[in-house]
């Protein structure tokens, strides 16, 4: 790619073998890696070395399902650049945070467990309708249920617990980022990504094959995680006047494998029926839906919503909307919408990352051109066709509400106390 001389490096471990027990700790770990400095230098000292030779290091997660199959991708990803001068520079640095990051600095990764509860304990009200989806989405694929793990409740549940092992217990919690280490940082479990220009390459793959050799060569294998959490109806309550309500179901269980048609059906009803009905006239600040085609799920969701079983009822009258009829112009509209999400702008290292994912998760090029050529063959016979889809989330699907202590007692009374409640916050 035409990168004006920068490499950029993507290092992707498999974290399929840490035990689950270990999987919450990982957004910490992460974390860790280049914020509690290395033996040699101190965290500020590090930050100082980073700025001054790259153009940044960090790690983040890469979790999906697959094209085929029940098994998640899942993937610590250390992300680094740096022109290719300092090639050498950005592999020592990455070096150092994986093999001698200061995973025993109890003061700082303490401050870090405060720093990750109180930003999610904030993050609640602004985003209760991504905390509402994560968590109903867990039961439905692995994928989902990780990232519930290491980013929705369970883990504001789990950062409670672990800053108060951190003071009563610490070898313990030091121990458990140790073996996230040890399990995770090995040869057999990495994928090294570059995206960097031809003649470049030629000049640095030498440095890569020289920095792979030296990392540890474990063989590990896979954990089992057991089974995922059996799908029910909650209502977790937060200190808010709004609620959050989603509800949906795994497509792919229930036997169908949608076209991607069902993408451009989406697309309609969150600008039109959606939108309608439950911003509208139902005052909410927003109502979406969302297909994943890789994991076969569909779900509904509301934004800062004053109602609750209204909007539930306005979820299950999707199918008899769709059955009723869209105009073809509405068709057309949503089909534009659904490419352009298709086909955004990507800058060269965007272009080779998107090219790791679509190996890992197995979207081939003959994938995505069948996906869009379903797209863009949508017709009003699809709509109806959708209808059938939906009906079955109406039927099937679970809830998820996040919101007030009054509206969630107020929907069990209606309703027979459908919901399990949790207090949150």
């Amino acid at each position: 790619q035409p990168t004006n001389g920068i490499v950029y490096l993507d290092l992707a471990f498999d974290f399929r073998a840490l035990p689950a027990d270990l999987l919450p700790y990982l957004p910490l770990f992460s974390r860790a890696l280049t914020q509690t400095g290395t033996k040699t230098e101190d965290f500020v000292s590090l930050t100082q070395r980073i700025g001054r030779l790259t153009g940044g290091v960090g790690a983040s997660r890469l979790v999906s399902a697959p094209v085929e199959g029940d098994e998640s991708v899942a993937r610590l990803v250390l992300r680094g650049k740096a022109v290719s001068g300092k090639t050498p520079d950005l592999l020592d640095i990455i070096r150092d945070v994986l093999l001698d990051a200061r995973l025993d600095n109890r003061e700082r990764i303490a401050q870090m467990a405060l720093e990750d509860k109180a930003r999610f304990e904030a993050s609640l009200v602004p985003s209760g309708h991504v905390m509402a989806m994560t968590r109903l989405r867990a039961a439905f694929t692995e994928a989902d249920w990780l990232n519930e793990q290491m980013g929705g409740i369970s883990y504001l549940f789990f950062l409670r617990e672990l800053v108060g092992r951190i003071e009563s217990d610490w070898p313990a919690v030091q121990q458990a980022f140790e073996s996230i280490r040890d399990i995770l940082v090995t040869r057999g479990g990495l994928i090294l990504n570059v995206t960097t220009e031809r003649g470049i390459w030629t000049e640095i793959a030498p440095q890569l094959d020289a920095f792979v050799s030296k990392l540890p060569d474990r063989t590990v294998s896979a954990a089992d995680w057991g089974p995922l959490p059996v799908p029910q109806n909650e209502g977790l309550t937060i200190p808010a006047q709004v609620n959050y309500v989603a509800k949906g179901v795994n497509l792919k269980k229930l036997g169908y494998v949608p076209s991607a048609a069902l993408t451009v059906v989406t697309k309609y009803l969150g600008t039109a029926y959606l939108w309608d009905k439950i911003r509208v006239e139902g005052g909410a600040y927003g109502g979406f839906a969302r297909f994943d085609a890789l994991a076969g799920t569909y779900s509904f969701g509301s934004y800062r919503d004053p109602n609750l079983l209204e909007t539930l009822d306005i979820y299950d009258k999707t199918a008899d909307v769709l059955r009723e009829g869209v105009d073809a112009n509405d068709v057309t509209r949503s089909i534009i919408g659904t490419i352009g999400d298709m086909d955004g702008v990507m800058l060269p290292d965007a272009k080779g990352y998107t090219a790791l994912v679509r190996i890992l998760t197995g979207a081939t090029d003959a994938y995505r051109q069948q996906r869009r050529d379903q797209v863009l063959s949508t017709t009003e016979a699809d709509f109806r066709a959708a209808a059938d889809l939906l009906a079955e989330v109406a039927r099937n699907g679970h809830v998820v509400v996040i919101g007030s202590e009054n509206a969630i007692s107020e929907a069990n009374r209606a309703r027979n106390g459908f919901l399990d409640v949790t207090k949150v916050l």
